[in-house]
């Protein structure tokens, strides 16, 4: 008689969230909650941002109804991952673009720090490993009363799941050791923390995005089109140039990377 065995489940050794543990290692940060399911871990904080202090962060062992850019919903598969948000309150609005630098630069320097990981920055917010989405990253402001919080959520693939109709990718496939979310999670606020501090960060930024030169499809007036990537601009945009050389900024759009090219 034939048995079907999950592989993925049995090559996976999963080391679960600990609250305590990580409480006594986040520094200034505090784990509020670590939830066994939630529609959004953002919804959450931006719903209860008022009554929460600041540098306060939730997790999720499963999300429901996940959000990404473009009103995107997903389900996110249950303990294969980390579900994270947090919040900075009363941000001057002129930081946000440091803000969602240090967001990715700091989940990558983790992961480059504790594996070794050849992990790229896909402008404006995806990491990926190989032209395949590791990590996507979702920041969200809320204005009241002459102030702004900023709520900052990302989803980091970790464990080996079912992506085969995603083009993404899990940090086990390329990191052959056992993988521990609460190490990832303190040495990534660590070094969030360090970048909020300094000055400027775009030329760390750019070592770590796609590089100048990488062929790229966006939409452009209703159109698909090739471009080709110049340079990330200190206001969070990214200058490209189309075939004819024509430059172009993108704000916020959607990328492709194209391959073969």
């Amino acid at each position: 008689m034939f048995t079907y065995f999950n592989y993925n489940h049995l090559m996976s050794n999963i080391i679960p969230y600990s609250h305590p543990y990580l409480n006594a290692h986040l520094d200034v940060w505090h784990v509020h909650t670590i939830f066994d399911d939630i529609a959004s871990t953002n919804t959450y904080l931006k719903e209860h941002a008022t009554s929460l202090p600041d540098r306060t962060l939730v997790l999720a062992n499963q999300q429901n109804a996940g959000r990404g850019r473009f009103k995107r919903h997903f389900k996110s598969e249950r303990d294969k991952g980390i579900y994270c948000s947090f919040l900075l309150k009363h941000v001057d609005v002129q930081k946000l673009n440091h803000i969602s630098f240090a967001t990715a630069l700091a989940l990558t320097l983790t992961l480059h720090d504790l594996y070794q990981t050849n992990i790229q920055i896909k402008w404006p917010n995806d990491l990926v490993i190989n032209n395949q989405k590791l990590a996507g990253i979702l920041i969200e402001t809320l204005h009241h009363a002459g102030a702004m919080d900023v709520v900052i959520g990302f989803g980091l693939n970790v464990y080996l799941q079912d992506l085969s109709d995603l083009n993404a990718i899990a940090l086990e496939e390329v990191v052959p050791k056992t993988l521990d979310r609460n190490q990832i999670l303190i040495r990534f606020f660590s070094i969030f923390e360090d970048l909020l501090k300094q000055d400027d960060i775009l030329p760390l930024y750019r070592l770590h995005m796609l590089p100048a030169g990488t062929f790229i499809t966006t939409t452009i007036e209703g159109i698909k089109t090739v471009v080709q990537i110049v340079d990330i601009q200190a206001n969070g945009t990214l200058l490209v140039k189309k075939e004819d050389g024509t430059p172009c900024f993108l704000f916020n759009d959607e990328i492709h990377i194209q391959p073969n090219l």
